[in-house]
């Protein structure tokens, strides 16, 4: 029986862009009956507890190729907060989701994260990374490169962290198996040679217009490129790429407004989403109303908001049955997962007129509008205030869940 491999970098610590499609991927493979486990690898997040992160967002089989090589990972957190009294220079502790001691931040930026015991510790100064078992230190890992160097301190054998993934792979998969990664450009060296010398088949999923020159993407001609975008399949020909959508929706429905005064925007606000344009747009709109789910951008607090704008923060489910419109001023976008999601539930979507999906989603449905300024938004949020009747997006209906099934199915475990 075939089994899918997610491969990943790093703990996820909200469930929006990659995770958002991961956790979509997981519910398809489900629903196709064949079995899947996440592989975890690398730092980048240091959370109290990397099951529970993990169990909270709705991964469900995942293996972590450091942490796992302790039996101390998995044990139940059960140190309670006064062993922190007795501490040093102590930052911040942050908790468990019952309440003990998960990770304990220090001054001089180290880290502590614990399970029944010290499971592993962080030296910001040496860039050192020291994992634990019961037994006492069992990896000491060099972390100041981008490619970490772990020594086992019992074998004495050094692996990098993608090394690491490649021996847990070779140990536990098959040829048959199928294996994604969900990557922008680099691949490493080590996981390269792993699948050209074992005969495996990755999946190499990019989420990103890979024709932008600021891109420089280079397609890959030793795995199977998938792209998130139909557009790019179209133009760069399915003998390179193939088009597999990053989500599904369940079901979809369709509403009619005589007004649109109630908007919402979402995502990781980093400066290519231009959630400011939104911002300043609304401060001059005091009779309409944006909620921000998700995180701010740069520069911006909340006391920066106007009293009409409000940040709810990420959050696990975007309630977007309690607003009316959606809206993106991202300058590119490959799938635009939100957008989606909104225009399932009956908003009207206004779209900023660029590449990839928002250009195609317009070309797609009548009820979308898009815009290339923010003086430009600011005069159709006026024309959906002032009333008449206006229709929700309905793009969402490329992307049902029997219609996605049917592409995983033949992409993933047919071809």
């Amino acid at each position: 029986m075939v089994k899918v491999f997610t491969i990943k970098e790093a703990v996820p610590v909200s469930s929006y862009g990659f995770e958002r499609s991961q956790l979509a991927r997981q519910e398809i493979f489900k629903s196709l009956e064949v079995e899947q486990e996440l592989i975890l690898t690398n730092l980048e997040n240091f959370v109290p507890n990397f099951v529970e992160t993990l169990e909270n967002l709705g991964f469900e089989n995942f293996h972590h190729v450091i942490y796992d090589q302790s039996d101390l990972a998995r044990q139940k957190p059960s140190v309670e907060k006064e062993f922190v009294e007795e501490l040093n220079g102590v930052v911040r502790v942050e908790s468990t989701n019952e309440g003990y001691v998960g990770l304990i931040r220090y001054q001089d930026g180290s880290v502590e994260c614990y399970t029944s015991q010290l499971l592993y510790r962080y030296s910001h100064q040496e860039q050192l990374f020291t994992l634990y078992d019961s037994k006492g230190e069992l990896l000491r890992g060099d972390v100041s490169e981008n490619y970490h160097s772990y020594q086992n301190l019992r074998s004495g054998e050094t692996y990098t962290q993608w090394q690491l993934v490649s021996l847990y792979l070779a140990n536990n998969s098959t040829v048959e198996d199928r294996f994604i990664i969900d990557m922008v450009n680099e691949y490493p060296l080590q996981l390269r040679k792993f699948f050209q010398n074992t005969g495996r088949t990755l999946f190499a999923y990019t989420h990103y217009n890979i024709l932008d020159p600021q891109m420089k993407f280079v397609l890959q001609n030793w795995c199977q490129n998938l792209v998130a975008s139909p557009v790019l399949e179209e133009r760069l020909e399915s003998n390179l790429v193939r088009f597999l959508p990053p989500i599904y929706v369940k079901e979809g429905i369709e509403k009619e407004y005589t007004s649109v005064t109630d908007w919402c925007i979402v995502g990781n606000m980093t400066f290519l989403k231009r959630c400011e344009w939104a911002i300043e747009v609304f401060r001059e709109l005091p009779d309409s109303k944006l909620t921000i789910y998700g995180n701010l951008p740069v520069d911006y607090t909340e006391d920066d908001l106007p009293d009409n704008v409000q940040f709810k923060g990420f959050v696990e489910n975007v309630p977007y049955e309690n607003h009316e419109g959606y809206i993106s001023c991202s300058m590119s976008e490959c799938f635009a997962n939100a957008a989606v999601e909104a225009s399932s539930f009956g908003l009207v979507c206004l779209l900023s007129d660029v590449d990839l999906a928002h250009k195609f989603y317009a070309s797609k449905c009548e009820n979308t509008r898009v815009f290339r300024t923010p003086k430009e938004l600011k005069s159709i949020l006026l024309d959906y205030r002032k009333g008449g009747c206006f229709k929700s997006s309905r793009f969402y209906s490329c992307y049902t869940k029997d219609a996605v099934l049917e592409l995983y199915r033949y992409l993933i475990l047919v071809l």
